[in-house]
């Protein structure tokens, strides 16, 4: 990726006397990716909301409603509350990050933040987040032998059950969002590339 951007740096050097666009067209190119831009702040700060929620329902429950006594369901409520709150500092980072990509006074440093961006998006969508959905699940069927103790065994399995639904639903609904997103991110990319050919 550094041996791409250096001869891209290159090429830029070599040629930005040679370069004419409009300021329109520059404008609206600028346009179209602060539009774009626009959209995956949304959805990084809702998928904040939606986790910080997720992490205060549970928090509450886990407190108030339902308090885990055994250390193996401490341990399941541990991974599940840890696990939330990683994962929204993961998300506050990505728009730290995503600011920092917003360098419209340097164009080549704006793409090559971008370039660095998007890798990391793709290293939390198909490494960092399976790994806390699996430790989330973990911790979510570690507490279950203690539920056993206090809810009768079909709607414990009713609760097992359920978990699974909801989860293949999350999961398709996230993936849709995560393409969109990374759909996103390449085409802010052409975006800025288009600036500096």
């Amino acid at each position: 990726m550094d041996n791409d951007f250096k001869e891209f740096q290159n090429e830029w050097n070599n040629n930005k006397n040679n370069i004419e666009l409009s300021p329109n067209g520059i404008n609206t190119l600028y346009d179209k990716i602060k539009k774009k831009e626009k959209a995956n702040y949304f959805f990084y700060y809702g998928t904040i909301i939606i986790l910080l929620a997720t992490l205060i329902v549970i928090s509450l429950f886990f407190y108030y409603v339902a308090p885990v006594k055994e250390i193996l369901s401490r341990i399941g409520a541990g991974l599940m509350i840890c696990g939330l709150i990683v994962r929204i500092g993961i998300e506050i980072i990505s728009i730290g990050k995503a600011k920092r990509m917003n360098t419209i006074h340097n164009t080549l440093t704006a793409t090559e933040n971008t370039i660095r961006f998007h890798q990391f998006r793709k290293v939390i969508h198909s490494i960092v987040a399976p790994i806390i959905v699996g430790l989330y699940t973990i911790g979510f069927y570690m507490i279950t032998p203690e539920f056993s103790l206090y809810i009768s065994r079909w709607n414990l399995l009713l609760i097992d059950i359920s978990y699974i639904v909801i989860a293949i639903i999350l999961f398709f609904v996230i993936r849709k969002g995560i393409k969109k997103e990374m759909v996103i991110l390449s085409e802010i990319m052409d975006l800025r590339n288009e600036i500096t050919e």
